[in-house]
């Protein structure tokens, strides 16, 4: 598996070598907040009943077996870049970088394991 995945947050430069692929529109959240899950949309993957995220989710897999380069954005932060999140740390810049009840990097290790799965 050649292909990538990453979580971006809306701050990011978007990757015009990658497909962006925003978390407000997977179906899998309450209105345009990606921190509070649907109630379908919990547990095991197997257990989700909610058929547009998962459909969502199978897309993002199926590219990523086809190595294909996607980002996941999330609205609810600035950065997900690490070398951000050390400069914020240094007090170069003043931006919250990442709201810690995201689910985007949750989300990407999922599509990552199913990915993975024959």
């Amino acid at each position: 598996m050649a292909g990538s995945i990453r979580h971006i947050g809306k701050g990011e430069p978007k990757d015009t070598s990658a497909r962006l692929k925003r978390l407000v529109q997977s179906g899998i959240f309450r209105d345009k907040d990606t921190h509070h899950k649907l109630i379908d949309c919990q547990g095991d993957f197997e257990t989700w009943t909610n058929a547009p995220a998962k459909d969502w989710i199978n897309a993002r897999v199926k590219e990523l077996r086809e190595e294909r380069e996607i980002n996941i954005g999330c609205e609810c932060c600035h950065s997900r870049d690490p070398q951000f999140l050390k400069d914020e740390q240094e007090g170069k810049h003043s931006l919250s970088g990442v709201n810690e009840d995201c689910y985007g990097d949750e989300i990407v290790e999922l599509i990552k394991l199913l990915a993975a799965e024959e």
